[in-house]
């Protein structure tokens, strides 16, 4: 998934399990779920990080921040440090570690057409909407 899915599913995951010791283990947690969905990556990482960094401000201008909702968030976000590390040619595919990148352990969900990357955003738009309206 998207670096910005995985944002929002860790900050919805945060505005609805407001516990900031457990957070981090449910970020890491729904960047896994997430990845075993079937789905396409957008190509050009520098797009992604851009799209998280305008979901992050909408969010938090919109008021829809807690202790629980941040680090659920950048956690959920964290494991894919590695796929910017992979793409940038600064570590081998085989020296990924979060078990949803690594070839063999959890399978990552089969590559899919455009559409997934249609579906990741809206996902996003409504789950950022539905925060900024519930918590904000």
């Amino acid at each position: 998934m998207s670096v910005f899915t995985h944002f929002a599913a860790g900050a919805l995951a945060g505005s609805l399990i407001p516990n900031p010791i457990a957070a981090p283990l449910v970020g890491l947690g729904s960047h896994l779920l997430l990845d075993m969905i079937p789905h396409r990556d957008f190509e050009d990482y520098r797009l992604e990080i851009v799209l998280w960094i305008v979901a992050m401000i909408v969010l938090f201008a919109g008021g829809a921040y807690s202790t629980a909702i941040v680090l659920c968030g950048l956690f959920a976000v964290l494991p894919d440090l590695e796929n910017l590390l992979w793409k940038t040619g600064k570590i081998r595919d085989d020296q990924k570690i979060f078990p949803g990148h690594r070839k063999g352990f959890i399978n990552h969900g089969r590559k899919t057409g455009v559409w997934s990357i249609v579906l990741q955003v809206a996902f996003t738009a409504v789950v950022i909407v539905w925060m900024i309206r519930r918590n904000g």
